[in-house]
């Protein structure tokens, strides 16, 4: 990703010269100094991987999607981690390999760009759930149009 350019996979524009995961790992540092957004790490986390499924296998990103929507329905996060921890016991692979990973552009009406707004981090929680509210919204108006 050069200067001009956006993300292939999500879409991004560069942010302060950043490209979207150096975008995610500031947000993610801004974890420490505030405690609402902390909170909110399993939402960040899982929408990035969401705007970025190339690295990840069918089946791990239907598991993280069936967690993500008990989150957003409620589920506190400690049965979500239990949960995700059982599953992932042994050898589960989450990854493909990185010769059969194959991002593919696709346009997301909110992205890490959105969230990501230096220098501070005052309201980014209220960003990252609005961020998981649009992936949500988004499957929906694909699932009622099939």
């Amino acid at each position: 990703m050069t200067a001009d350019e956006t993300c292939p996979e999500c879409g991004a524009p560069r942010t302060a010269g950043l490209t979207c995961w150096e975008q995610l790992g500031l947000l993610i540092a801004w974890e420490h100094a505030d405690p609402e957004l902390a909170a909110e790490h399993f939402l960040t986390v899982a929408c990035y991987n969401f705007q970025h499924p190339a690295q990840f296998t069918d089946a791990a990103l239907a598991g993280l999607r069936s967690v993500f929507l008990d989150y957003l329905a409620g589920r506190p996060i400690a049965e979500i981690r239990r949960q995700v921890g059982q599953r992932a016991a042994g050898a589960v692979r989450v990854l493909r390999p990185e010769n059969e990973r194959r991002p593919v552009l696709r346009r997301w009406t909110l992205t890490i760009a959105d969230v990501y707004t230096p220098p501070h981090s005052a309201g980014a929680a209220a960003r990252v759930k609005a961020w998981a509210a649009s992936i949500k919204a988004e499957w929906e108006r694909e699932s009622a149009g099939r």
